[in-house]
């Protein structure tokens, strides 16, 4: 992965050389959903490298191992010996080494977990002629007999059982109770007899007296973690010396170590085991870890065995500690029992384990990286590298490194003799859940939240990384109100974040669980596609093989904006207003049913493909075209073939290329609904999502169901070739990911309201007559769209602007998402669209300047604003640096978010546009509603464009060790927030902003591992990050449409002419308001705060604890009630959990932060701060136990792993509360933060639809 956001989804060998290769045969090595199937291609891999005729591996010694053992999810095993592989040229000669080798490859299968620690202790003892296997030995007491005296007459009778069962056998406790009540004897007066029987209770009723006794005996249980007994058994006549005796019982069973005899060790160099993985270590404990540990190291060396000085698990079961001391005693040849120094070299195949951000891969490299002073080769965490984030490596000293490919099995056994190394990675299911907001009710969050689920994988180069939709509950009171629950019951999210399994979301109807599978439920479970149906299967294990589904015989609504064919074949796009999509495939006649069979749904959909007799338009299409289309319809076709196929084929299970929706927040579309006497929402009968994907396609679903009602796929899509591909399941590109349509979108409906009924009974219904919806593709193209869906199933193109547009050449990739105003332009009010001028690529460079030769003409694509209508498509107004209605020459580089607008005087026209850009300047523009007409003529629309902040400025006096000039120009990809506020006389605005570069969010971490990143090499000298208080003193001025320029107030400001933490008074200061409002002269322009800095201004960001310019300001901040809240991304993020290392890293976290406003310090009534509320703000860390393993100090106010937005979510009122709309709250994994009261006021405005 190169720039962009989505590189935070990161991707990670003289003398006799003897190594035991410890092969992953694990579950996840079957099949996945991009129809790779790892252990085939594993055993590619080893039968490539067996066939090697690299002269290295002649005289190495190499034996094979596998787990977990015969799929037993608990053990490692050996296969073969080792031995020297000899000539290539014996490959396929009975006996040989290399013949034994292919034959034990070709016999693997994969099956259970990942008891990556059994198996590690499994390769070493069997390298060190050792053993794994023990037995553990429990005195048992069992019930044996029961003695009851009658109170009567003393009378003496005896129970005694008589019969027992192992599986009842509690060891933990050391009992063993009567089988049953049914297994005690009669009553009798006989003594059962038995010796050494011991009372250990007694009771009595009305009539007894009650003594009970047990006995005692030895219970042997055997270690199920050691592999010997199955090794054992694998030691045959024709596969002989994998242990001393194969007739030995299990206790006296030891391995027959493939070392040089002791006399020669000292000669051997390069004794190791070549630890190949897909996934992360599991099912384990250190308990059972050190247990088969410290019996491979033997009763000399492996008594004060422990897990503790090193490495720190990152779940319970992963076994990280005990593995990371185990590779010490290993590698330490005077602390284990061989007497030689072994190697270990940790391998991720399939790309698991990847550059060295998490903590996982920090272990893995820890574990395996080289660090001796012999070495002939350095890896990322060797010692001398310029960088080195990872503290105290080289346990093992083998390499770490991985592969993927047939050739890379053999090169990385190459690399691991001769001390060379790699890095690689693989998909996890991420994602993070919204709650939309409802046009129609706009003052209430819905009680629902979208999680928008998908795998990355960086380590590939699949153009699709899949992604799902899903829905789920919030939980709206109780101890974990703002949390997130599912259908199932139960909560989404574990304390860390983590998905729990066993949940369902809400359109989820199958019988199956989905949590934390993204193919499982949700809209990906709901698109219409034609299925042959399967039963389900399951392994030996009782794992799921094969999910059931059920025969289905459904097409998805496709629409595309073409209209013709040109003669080369590209597709000409619908230019005119109004005018209905294409459908692919076309309806069929009304009365008519082509779908009742799956092979009348091929046949129909095939014949509406065909070049001569199929329907209109569609039938000119490329014969590539069509094949990518029919794959995206749900058949699986050669998108290689030069002619359609005779037939399709229908597959047994859904065959889908959907992407994930990273950028694309869901919108929610009301159709209709019921109104109480508020006038409040209180049902809704039709509801619709819509979001986009990474795939290519625009959905809009069903909100109770989740079916896809319809999807748009844009010509901008189809007509290239390589981003039509991502229609098709399993495609790969050197620039993938595709990024589709993942770009922001908003609706623009419109209501009628009737009353059906009539008196007390009396219900006001809504219906659309109105459903505009509006977005762009951000970095899947330079286009926006505007369509009509009222009728979800028969949608229509209102327009589509472009960059290839001349009103619309400064456009970059649409980022920006449209906010939708009125505006009284040439005096008619215009319904508009509000978009910046896009991204321009040239910024994945995080230092780059306006002279670099990437930027043409010295400025960069998506340098403007524009004002569009929101029916046709019109430019009404724009601005640039030249050329523009408005001008300002300082517009210069991209403005990519959200334009935030203001109304000045509440007439419900939009006076004001506040915006950022990636040059480290504020912007504000002032708009005339008011035009004055002279004849024909009306006055210009745009007043001004007025740079309020340059912020690529430096203050040297008390910001000094910070340069933001040329390429650390801050960078703005968020929108501001605008407050009003009063202080004494002033009413002023506050333009709350903040920076940091997400084009390359990893710029300064991680500083080794970056293979794949860009930059190649962690930059340093950057500058800290900041929240920024801009004070508009220009807002409130009655006459500001008529001022000059040079009589603003706030224009220009640098940096100079901010304070850098108000919250921290300079000597004479008694009031923060002081310094930007004095009694005399000019006060500061507004105010900064660096965002990893603490409340009292200490900055964390020292190279130690944090390098400078990790932290960035990234997704939407929010105001709120005196506060501005926003959601900061650090890559070095220590508030959760690491990641599981079994899917890729996420690299970093973000964190909450709270600032006060207006002027950046928490104060009370009589303007002195106000302590408590400040010493929360800021960057906030906590110490102690309640930080993750192996971590001193960690961030708190933690949102999620990755780049997260802020998200609110409803509370219910308890108790009842007057004229409330609601309480709101932020949400969180178990539970929300924070509470706010919605209080609902009639405002005398003129109703919004005056101007619709």
């Amino acid at each position: 992965m190169q720039a962009s956001d989505l590189q935070i989804y990161a991707s990670p060998t003289a003398g006799k050389k003897t190594i035991v290769m410890m092969l992953d045969t694990s579950g996840s090595m079957t099949n996945n959903s991009y129809g790779e199937n790892r252990l085939a291609m594993l055993k590619n891999g080893m039968n490539a490298f067996l066939a090697s005729n690299n002269p290295v591996l002649n005289d190495t010694r190499v034996g094979l191992g596998n787990f977990s053992a015969n799929g037993d999810s608990r053990s490692g095993q050996i296969l073969v010996a080792a031995a020297p592989l000899g000539d290539a040229s014996t490959l396929n000669t009975v006996g040989s080494q290399r013949y034994k080798l292919k034959q034990a490859v070709a016999n693997l299968t994969a099956g259970g977990s990942t008891p990556s620690a059994h198996a590690y202790a499994e390769a070493a003892a069997y390298l060190m002629g050792t053993t794994t296997y023990s037995e553990t030995n429990y005195a048992i007491r069992k019930d044996s007999y029961i003695k009851r005296v009658r109170r009567s007459d003393n009378r003496t009778e005896y129970s005694y059982c008589t019969n027992y069962r192992d599986s009842q056998i509690d060891t933990a406790n050391l009992w063993q109770p009567c089988r049953s009540n049914s297994y005690w004897s009669s009553w009798s007066t006989n003594n059962p007899g038995v010796d050494n029987a011991t009372a250990y209770d007694t009771s009595s009723d009305w009539t007894y007296y009650y003594t009970y006794y047990y006995t005692t005996f030895n219970y042997a249980v055997a270690n199920a973690d050691s592999g010997i007994p199955k090794s054992k058994s694998n030691d045959t006549a024709s596969n002989p010396n994998i242990v001393v005796d194969r007739n030995a019982t299990n206790s006296n069973a030891v391995y027959q170590s493939p070392l040089p005899a002791v006399a020669n060790r000292q000669s051997c160099d390069g004794q190791g085991i070549y630890f190949l993985s897909d996934g992360e270590p599991n099912n384990t404990t250190n308990t059972r870890s050190a247990s088969v540990m410290s019996t491979a190291l033997g009763s000399t060396f492996g008594a004060d065995f422990n897990c503790s000085g090193g490495l720190s698990n990152t779940t319970a079961d992963s076994g990280w500690a005990c593995m990371g001391e185990f590779a010490k005693r290993l590698f330490d040849k005077t602390k284990n029992p061989a007497g030689v120094s072994i190697q270990t070299a940790f391998v991720g195949f399939g790309s698991d384990f990847s550059s060295l951000s998490s903590s996982d891969v920090k272990n893995a490299c820890r574990l395996s990286s080289r660090t001796q002073s012999d070495r002939k080769g350095d890896d990322a965490c060797s010692p001398n590298q310029s960088t080195n984030a990872v503290a105290a490596p080289g346990y093992g000293n083998g390499g770490f490194f991985p592969t993927q490919s047939s050739q890379g099995v053999t090169d990385s056994v190459i690399a691991f003799i001769n001390n060379l190394d790699k890095v690689p990675l693989e998909p996890l299911t991420t994602g993070a859940i919204s709650v939309p907001y409802d046009a129609l009710n706009p003052k209430n969050l819905q009680e629902y939240g979208y999680l928008r689920a998908f795998e990355p994988n960086p380590a590939n180069t699949y153009l699709t990384w899949r992604g799902n939709l899903k829905k789920y509950h919030v939980v709206l009171s109780g101890a974990n109100a703002g949390a997130f629950e599912a259908n199932s019951g139960g909560l989404v999210y574990n304390a860390s974040g983590a998905f729990r399994t066993g949940t369902k979301d809400y359109w989820n109807s199958s019988t199956y669980t989905d949590g934390g599978k993204v193919f499982l439920g949700g809209s990906y479970a709901n698109v219409p596609l034609p299925i042959a149906g399967q039963p389900e299967t399951r392994d030996a294990e009782g794992n799921i093989t094969k999910y059931y589904y059920a025969v289905q015989t459904k097409i998805r609504n496709l629409f595309t904006d073409v209209s013709a064919v040109a003669a080369d074949g590209s597709l000409t796009k619908i230019s005119t207003s109004g005018t209905n999509l294409l459908k692919i495939p076309a309806a069929p006649p009304e009365g008519t049913n082509p779908f009742d069979t799956v092979a009348n749904t091929a046949s129909y959909v095939l014949g509406k493909f065909d070049p001569s007799t199929g329907q209109n338009i569609l039938k000119a299409f490329p014969i590539s075209l069509k094949l990518k289309i029919l794959n995206y319809l749900g058949y699986s076709t050669d998108i290689n073939a030069t002619t359609l196929p005779s037939s399709l084929v229908t597959s047994n299970e859904p065959y889908l290329s959907m992407g994930g929706s990273i950028h694309s927040l869901p919108v929610q579309l009301t159709y209709n609904g019921t109104l109480d006497d508020n006038g409040n929402l209180t049902s809704a009968r039709e509801q619709s999502i819509l979001y986009g994907t990474m795939e290519g396609g625009l959905h809009i679903v069903d909100a109770s169901s989740g079916i896809e009602q319809m999807v748009f796929v844009p010509a901008d899509i189809l007509n290239d070739s390589v981003a039509s591909k991502a229609l098709v399941v399993g495609q790969s590109d050197a620039s993938a990911p595709a990024h589709g349509m993942d770009g922001a979108w908003v609706s623009d409906p419109a209501y009628n309201i009737t009353t059906v009924g009539s008196g007390s009974s009396a219900v006001s219904k809504v219906t659309a007559k109105q459903m505009n919806i509006y977005g762009g593709m951000r970095m899947g193209g330079s286009s926006y769209y505007g369509l009509d869906v009222l009728s979800p199933t028969s949608p229509k193109l209102l327009f589509r602007i472009g960059a290839d547009q001349t009103d619309y050449s400064r456009m970059g990739q649409s980022w920006s998402k449209p906010v939708l105003a009125n505006i009284r332009y040439n005096g008619s009010i215009r319904r508009v669209l509000i978009v910046g001028g896009g991204y321009d690529q040239c910024y994945e460079k995080p230092n780059i300047t306006l002279t670099d030769a990437c930027f043409t003409n010295g400025k960069a694509k998506g340098n403007a604003v524009y004002i569009i209508d929101a029916k046709t498509g019109q430019r009404l107004w724009w601005t640039s640096d030249t050329g523009s209605n408005t001008d300002n020459a300082n517009m210069k580089h991209s403005i990519v978010s959200r334009i935030s607008t203001l109304d000045r005087d509440a007439d419900g026209l939009v006076d004001h546009l506040y915006f950022g850009d990636l040059g480290g300047q504020i912007f504000r523009v002032d708009l005339n509603n008011n035009q004055t007409k002279t004849n024909s003529t009306y006055s210009s629309f745009g007043v001004r464009v007025v740079r309020l902040a340059n912020l690529a400025t430096n203050d040297s006096t008390y910001d000094g060790t910070n340069d933001y000039t040329g390429g650390n120009a801050p960078r703005f990809y968020e929108p501001p927030t605008v407050t009003i506020h009063d202080y004494g006389i002033h009413t002023f605005i506050t333009v709350g902003i903040a920076s940091g570069d997400r084009s390359t969010p990893l710029d300064v971490y991680p500083l080794t591992g970056r293979e794949g990143m860009t930059p190649a090499s962690a930059l340093s000298g950057r500058p800290v990050n900041n929240v920024y208080g801009i004070i508009d003193k220009d807002f409130v001025k009655k006459n500001l449409m008529s001022l000059t320029d040079n009589q603003l107030e706030t224009k220009d400001i640098t940096r100079t002419g901010l304070r850098k933490n108000p919250q921290i008074l300079r000597t004479g200061e008694t009031r923060v308001a002081q310094i930007f409002f004095p009694t005399t002269g000019v006060g500061k322009g507004g105010w900064y705060r660096s965002l990893s800095s603490t409340s009292d201004g200490t900055e964390k960001a020292n190279n130690s604890f944090r390098i400078k310019g990790g932290l960035k300001a990234f997704e939407e901040p929010m105001a709120i009630t005196g506060n501005l809240i926003i959601p900061v991304y650090d890559p070095q993020g220590t508030g959760i959990v690491a990641a599981d290392p079994c899917l890729p890293r996420v690299v970093g976290e973000t964190d909450r932060q709270t600032y006060c406003l207006p002027f950046g310090a928490c104060l009370n009534p009589d303007g002195t701060i106000n302590s408590n509320k400040e010493n929360p703000s800021g960057f906030q860390t906590k110490t102690g136990s309640n930080c993750p393993a192996g971590v001193s100090e960690c961030n708190t106010n933690v949102i999620g792993a990755g780049i997260r937005n802020i998200t609110f979510v409803p509370k219910r009122d308890e108790p009842p509360v007057t004229n409330s709309c609601g309480k709101l709250q932020l949400s969180g994994n178990e539970n929300g933060t924070g509470e706010w009261q919605c209080t609902s006021h009639l405002l005398p405005v003129r109703w919004y639809e005056r101007y619709r």
